[in-house]
């Protein structure tokens, strides 16, 4: 899932020439946990959805006593209530497994590959003032972009094995030490 570089001044790799600034090196690289993560928030969510789906079951059950064609008019309903599901329960997942992230001694990368949107390539700057915040869950996330009021939407590194790590590296990155000399600890 997730893997740990350190360049310390080395040429990244083939990909990376036009995307890295000169001298920027890469202190980390990974990928999230790709499995589902439901909980109380994602269920709270998904609720209108599972609601209207129920909502145009019974509607066709009902209706189709009377004509088919009054009782296929709920498939509309039926159809954006399990769309509304899949998105809040399904699509999370399915971008994560889509998804690399980056950390540099100077910004964190966030890049996606999905369909009808292809390739993407988001970065926020680290520096002193950066708000960055550690999410225990299981796996952890690192979070780092503006503040959401739902932290699912917010950027950052989410569902990461190696959270402990990346927030030492993004620390140290804050107080200038990742721009001279990578930890130890880390190649």
């Amino acid at each position: 899932m997730s893997r740990t570089a350190t360049l310390s001044g080395e040429t990244p790799g083939p990909g990376w020439q036009g995307i890295l600034d000169p001298g920027e090196r890469i202190l980390w690289q990974g990928q999230p946990d790709s499995r589902p993560h439901i909980g109380l928030a994602e269920i709270k969510s998904a609720t209108p959805g599972l609601m209207m789906s129920g909502f145009a079951l019974i509607w066709m059950l009902m209706a189709a006593q009377a004509s088919l064609l009054f009782a296929m008019f709920g498939l509309l309903f039926l159809g954006k209530g399990v769309l509304d599901v899949a998105q809040r329960l399904i699509l999370p997942s399915f971008t994560r497994s889509r998804s690399w992230y980056t950390l540099t001694d100077r910004r964190a990368i966030v890049a996606t590959d999905l369909p009808f949107q292809g390739r993407r390539l988001k970065s926020w700057p680290i520096g002193p003032a950066s708000l960055v915040e550690y999410v225990a869950s299981e796996p952890p996330s690192v979070l780092f972009g503006p503040e959401t009021i739902d932290r699912r939407e917010r950027a950052g590194f989410h569902f990461i094995p190696e959270a402990d790590r990346v927030m030492t590296l993004l620390r140290q990155i804050q107080s200038g030490r990742a721009a001279t000399a990578p930890e130890e600890g880390f190649r």
